[in-house]
């Protein structure tokens, strides 16, 4: 490999890391957040409860695709969320091998008060960056999925 291309990948591998460690430690940030208020949410709590908020009644399946994680993961996911109060299962009329979930009242009167915690933590973590520089980046990451999509798509569908 000649020395442009190694410089080509460098710059490359740079990216996925920051990648990486931007959503690591923004998941952390945010989870932090809500452990601050006293709230037992975890980041991934979190986007099963804007699903929800968005269309209450979802198969498990659901969070399982948009995760990107496996029934068990998601199970695990639930059954904790199901322990603080904040979803239940009840069992799905049109298929009864699957169960459908709902948010509590306890997790519909935090609704405000959560998503307060997380736009102030989105804003935190965007601080100083103009929006079109976060539009640009998100095109970037876009593009990135989409690669992941065409070349590893068995990956996400496992």
């Amino acid at each position: 490999m000649n020395s442009l291309m190694r410089e080509d990948v460098e710059e490359r591998r740079k990216l996925t890391k920051i990648i990486a460690q931007t959503s690591r430690l923004g998941n952390y940030t945010l989870g932090r957040a809500f452990e601050k208020e006293g709230l037992p949410i975890s980041r991934e709590q979190w986007d099963v409860l804007v699903m929800l908020w968005e269309k209450d009644g979802r198969a498990q399946q659901e969070f399982a695709t948009f995760l990107l994680k496996n029934r068990a993961s998601i199970t695990s996911l639930i059954d904790n969320m199901e322990k603080n109060s904040l979803v239940t299962r009840v069992p799905n009329p049109n298929d009864k091998r699957s169960k459908l979930v709902y948010l509590t009242r306890r997790a519909r009167d935090l609704k405000d008060q959560v998503i307060g915690i997380a736009e102030t933590s989105i804003l935190q973590i965007t601080e100083g960056i103009e929006l079109k520089d976060i539009q640009f980046a998100v095109d970037i990451l876009r593009r990135c999925l989409e690669n992941i999509n065409k070349y590893h798509k068995q990956i996400i569908e496992d």
